[in-house]
């Protein structure tokens, strides 16, 4: 398998992301998948190197296509530097909301935000599962936490690994909801 460092190895990870690997006669092409527990992942991207020894980054950057990917950068000095520019770029969201509803999971997170942020997050007509409980408090479905989590950083409104919600520059703590009678979830 491709070698990469150890810091954006643990962030596939924490993404619920992989790499693969497949060689043809013309070049090699390594995948950046979403595990959805199929053997070959969900791809949301891809890196090919060039013959001057640079590479090239393909990204899913168009929710909603399946399959298409769009050039996102290229003449990059590293397959590392590659992979994250897919990372930067990727918009795999609606990939991981289909897995957490498959799941059938009904975990739910609260956060409090800016009242401005709350109005904004709540009138998004994606994803569902957002609601506005007032006063800047707002109860984000495990849906709809997945797909806020599957936005690139650069979009200003994501999930990060350490469950805090970004939103244009800030950042907000998400509480798992405790379960009716009293039990946490784990």
């Amino acid at each position: 398998m491709t070698v990469i460092d150890r810091s954006l190895a643990t962030l596939l990870k924490q993404r619920r992301l992989f790499l693969t690997r497949e060689r043809s006669d013309a070049a090699e092409v390594v995948y950046v998948c979403v595990n959805d527990g199929l053997p070959g992942g969900y791809p949301i991207g891809y890196v090919i190197p060039s013959r001057a020894g640079t590479w090239f980054a393909y990204a899913r950057a168009r929710p909603g296509r399946v399959f298409t990917c769009d050039q996102v950068d290229a003449n990059l000095l590293s397959i590392d530097t590659a992979v994250r520019a897919v990372l930067d770029h990727a918009r795999y969201g609606d990939v991981l909301y289909a897995l957490e509803r498959a799941t059938g999971s009904d975990t739910t997170y609260t956060a409090e935000v800016h009242r401005d942020h709350a109005a904004w997050l709540t009138a998004l007509d994606v994803p569902e599962g957002i609601t506005h409980l007032g006063n800047g408090r707002v109860r984000l479905t495990g849906p709809a936490l997945a797909y806020l989590r599957g936005l690139p950083e650069r979009l200003g409104c994501h999930v990060d690994d350490e469950n805090r919600l970004r939103l244009a520059g800030v950042s907000y703590l998400l509480t798992r909801e405790p379960r009716p009678g009293g039990a946490v979830r784990p």
